[in-house]
């Protein structure tokens, strides 16, 4: 038992950085240490509490056992990396640590976890690796726990250009999920990450029916879920200390579903925007409610420019105006987002009813527009500026801007001779 404790010992001082001095100070000797790590002695009980203090570990660890109550730790030990994450303070060495940890103690539900919380904040060519970790780690598991890992492979898939693919991967797994094992926040995720998708492939109506079944899944904002997070682990710990250890099984299996929905955020934020698009037609005050709840939850460009042209819609011109000024500071020159930017300027100007500013907005927007090839503002834009100019009576103006908008958007001239 010795060398096999000794060796542990050894790998996870290395691991952390510490000579064996500050590994045995201040009751122990660094000599203590070496004898230990070298398997020429066996480690007391208390030593072996001290050495587990300074590493950070439970003893079970470095003894090479666990028992319930130690994976109901790893659980409490991940989850609180993964709480670090959603704030912005996440140490992506310790959650690899907690991983291989995990992976080591045979714990392959933990460690597949692990994965998946580096691969949701890692970014570039790492990831898809991090996502293979998890799907290796979970391939085993319950099917609730495999399916987490398809909306980060999908995410993966759609960085590689393969946006079909991914949403069959989805839809798979969800006919799946509804079908036999229809675990809550798996269905959230699936919903969430499907709308995303289809958001991105312009399917507005498929994209919000998910975003709908999404939203009415999930728990609550920020503040709801971080409250009840907090909750949860604060029972966790109370049943660990009662000595009710299933019960503690269970809260830390919620407590990791609650960190699953925080994370879904900015996906959630996008889920809000989907029904917004399509609840705009017959419900603008629900509309504008979500993408201001969006808004608060995950600030977008394309968000705030929704937000803004329903402002102007709804006659509410001030609101418009203070958004497109804060547009206007966000959005870089070369952005996508500029095209829209610019002709939004241009319809909230007409709306005022200063027709010069229109005029000059629109004819902006068109430039923008055709160097950004943002056909759809293009057209927009000068269906736009043809009105305003065949309004004030400027009927040649407006057939030369036509003829250019055409020309721009790609028509051939009509030459003399064909």
């Amino acid at each position: 038992m010795g060398e096999e404790v000794g060796g542990r010992l050894r790998r996870l001082r290395a691991e952390r950085g510490l000579t064996q001095r500050e590994l045995a100070e201040p009751h122990y000797t660094a000599a203590y240490v070496s004898s230990v790590e070298t398997g020429a002695r066996t480690p007391s009980g208390d030593a072996l509490r001290h050495f587990a203090a300074r590493l950070g570990v439970d003893t079970g660890e470095l003894l090479g056992v666990t028992s319930p109550r130690d994976d109901v730790r790893l659980d409490l030990d991940i989850a609180a990396a993964a709480a670090d994450f959603l704030t912005g303070r996440g140490s992506a060495p310790k959650m690899r640590r907690l991983a291989r940890r995990a992976e080591r103690l045979g714990r392959h539900r933990q460690a597949g976890l692990a994965w998946l919380w580096l691969a949701r904040y890692t970014e570039g060519d790492t990831r898809p690796r991090l996502v293979a970790a998890a799907e290796a780690a979970l391939a085993d598991d319950v099917p609730a726990y495999r399916r987490l890992a398809v909306a980060l492979r999908a995410n993966v898939l759609i960085g590689w250009g393969e946006p079909h693919h991914a949403m069959h991967l989805l839809r798979t797994a969800l006919d799946a999920s509804r079908e036999h094992h229809p675990h809550p926040v798996l269905l959230l995720t699936l919903h969430a990450y499907l709308a995303e998708g289809q958001l991105r492939l312009g399917e507005t109506t498929q994209a919000a029916r998910h975003a709908g079944e999404a939203l009415r899944l999930s728990r609550g904002g920020e503040e709801i879920l971080a409250d009840l997070t907090e909750n949860q682990r604060r029972l966790t710990e109370t049943y660990l200390g009662e000595g009710r250890v299933t019960d503690a099984v269970a809260a830390v299996a919620m407590l990791h579903d609650l960190l699953h929905e925080r994370a879904l955020r900015p996906v959630l934020a996008r889920c809000l925007y989907a029904r917004a698009l399509v609840r705009r037609a017959d419900d603008p005050e629900g509309a504008l409610a979500d993408l201001r709840a969006s808004r608060a939850a995950a600030p977008d460009h394309a968000v705030t420019l929704e937000l803004a042209d329903l402002c102007r819609e709804l006659g509410r011109l001030d609101d418009a105006a203070a958004l497109l000024t804060e547009a206007a500071d966000a959005i870089p020159a070369d952005s996508p987002h500029s095209a829209s930017l610019t002709f939004q300027q241009g319809s909230l100007a007409l709306a005022r009813g200063d027709l010069e500013a229109a005029e000059a907005g629109f004819a902006h927007a068109i430039d923008v527009a055709a160097l950004r090839d943002a056909r759809g503002v293009l057209a927009a834009s000068v269906d736009k500026a043809g009105e305003l100019l065949r309004d004030q009576g400027r009927s040649e103006e407006a057939a030369d801007l036509l003829r250019r908008g055409l020309l721009l958007l790609g028509a051939e001239e009509d030459l003399p001779g064909r």
